[in-house]
């Protein structure tokens, strides 16, 4: 039962020590673009938080924010035919499919558009 209790507690710090911030910002720094994420369709919610938010959601992923217009101006700037070849192929960091493999190409631009900031523009 010690080894247990032990276990889960080693768990639960290392969960903690994962998602710190690296840069030293506060927690209320790292998730302001994401508290001012609007997502009023449930279902591209649902799809976002099973696929997305996991690493567009947190600061030091490498992944850029959500909501983070700044961050994501270039990437925008390449095109959506790249952003959505990189979502399918995989690039860098980003997995293929996106952690998402029941997405169809307009969800992904969906999802990209809304994590980007230019949703409905």
């Amino acid at each position: 039962m010690k080894k247990r209790i032990a276990l889960l507690l080693l768990a639960g710090f290392s969960g903690l020590v994962a998602c710190s911030s690296e840069t030293g910002e506060s927690a209320a720094e790292a998730a302001a673009p994401i508290a001012a994420l609007q997502i009023n369709d449930p279902v591209l919610r649902r799809t976002y938080e099973s696929s997305c938010m996991n690493c567009h959601g947190v600061a030091g992923t490498g992944a850029p924010i959500s909501g983070d217009v700044q961050a994501w101006a270039p990437r925008m700037a390449k095109g959506m035919d790249t952003l959505l070849d990189h979502s399918i192929d995989g690039f860098n960091s980003m997995p293929p499919m996106g952690m998402c493999p029941q997405c169809s190409e307009d969800d992904f631009v969906a999802l990209i558009e809304l994590m980007a900031g230019v949703q409905g523009e």
